[in-house]
């Protein structure tokens, strides 16, 4: 799941270091927006390396056919999380692909303008 979730935000970054519209270069330029975007980002980031570390922690510790030291509600909560932050991954790449998208439609619209 860590490695989809990666390749998500792989995709994601991606997409969003190449897009050079109007919208996307205020989006990395303008401060607020920047720092929160990127915060946004290192924070799904963070959250995902957590959640993988607290799924192996409680693979290790399950060695019992009793739940003694509540590994479940560990994972309960891990899960929990992932869920958050998968809404969260999922708002933030259709934010880049639709601020990509209505730059793609303006340059379309602009060249088309200056062939009539």
């Amino acid at each position: 799941m860590v490695a989809v979730v990666g390749s998500f935000v792989t995709a994601a970054i991606a997409q969003y270091a190449a897009a050079s519209g109007r919208r996307m270069r205020t989006l990395r330029t303008a401060e607020h927006l920047a720092s929160q975007f990127r915060r946004n980002w290192v924070s799904i980031l963070s959250a995902t390396l957590l959640i993988a570390g607290v799924c192996l922690l409680a693979t290790v510790l399950d060695v019992t056919e009793g739940d003694s030291g509540g590994v479940h509600w560990m994972v309960e909560a891990a899960l929990i999380l992932g869920v958050a932050r998968s809404y969260r991954l999922l708002w933030l790449f259709n934010a880049v692909i639709m601020a990509t998208d209505r730059d793609l439609a303006e340059r379309a619209s602009d060249s088309s303008q200056l062939r009539t």
